[in-house]
This record gives C-alpha cells, structure tokens and sequence, in this order.
C-alpha cells in the first residue's frame, strides 16, 4: 500500500458487503454445528433423503453456542493470520492495527468478540452508528482492539 501515512478507511458499504459474503460461511459453520452436536448427542439420523438433525432443548443450545465459538474463531484466526476473512479478501479490504500492522491472535481476539456488542438490538445497528460517527470509520469493537479496515 503506497499510501501508508493516510490509509483508506472503509465505510459502511463496502464492509457490509464484506460481512454479507461472509454469512455464507456462517450458515456452513451452523450446519457444522448442529451436525456435531447431533452426532454427539445420538439425534443424528441418516436415511435416503441423507442426514437430519432436530435438536430441541439443551441440544439446540450446545448447537447454538458451538456455532457462535466457530463463528467468532472464523472471524479471529483468519483476521490474526490473513489480515481478512475470505468476505473481506473478495471486496478486497483488510483489518490492520491502527499502526498499519499486522493484527495479533489478542488483538483480532478482542475486536471479534466485540461483534456480539456492534450486532445490537439487531443488524449490526450499533456497529454502523460507530461506524458512520468515527472519522476512521471505525465501530465498537475496532476501536476497543485498537485495529482498523482499510483497502488492500
């Protein structure tokens, strides 16, 4: 990036088409998540149709939080190792440190756990005020972990 003392900071739109693309991954995480759970649980049936898992109860809430462990695992390893997740790489933008560097495991850590926060009451509504206030467009969790989105 040749412009390093005055990065281009991504806005709303760009990181919710990021963000978009990156549902798909988690919709697969959730399919992983209910499969585990049922297959541990013996509420994993097979038939011709293929496999099926209903979970109810606690089941449904193991399911629930192991979705939201691989989802925020998602979002943190691949930020920490790449710099982006593949939603990220495919709009070509990137998370930094506000320095310009690479994130660490706590750094990247810390801004994903704050999505749960950025995600109130619904539709990431927190996350885009911060976003549309900041002059680094930064939401929430950005700004607690120190880092920043800026194109590649």
């Amino acid at each position: 990036m040749e412009e390093t003392d005055h990065p281009q900071y991504c806005g709303i739109g760009i990181r919710g088409v990021a963000i978009g693309i990156d549902s798909f991954v988690w919709i697969a995480l959730l399919f992983v998540a209910i499969f585990i759970t049922a297959a541990f649980t013996g509420q994993l049936e097979t038939g011709s149709p293929g496999l099926n898992a209903e979970l109810s109860g606690a089941p449904a809430s193991m399911a629930l939080g192991l979705w939201f462990v691989l989802a925020l695992g998602y979002h943190t390893v691949f930020e920490w190792r790449f710099g982006k997740t593949i939603g990220k790489a495919l709009v070509n933008i990137r998370v930094t440190s506000e320095d310009g560097s690479s994130l660490t495991f706590t750094s990247s850590l810390i801004r994903n756990a704050m999505r749960f926060v950025d995600w109130l009451p619904a539709l990431y509504l927190i996350g885009i005020v911060g976003i549309a206030v900041s002059g680094q467009r930064k939401r929430l969790g950005d700004r607690v972990a120190g880092t920043a989105v800026v194109g590649s």
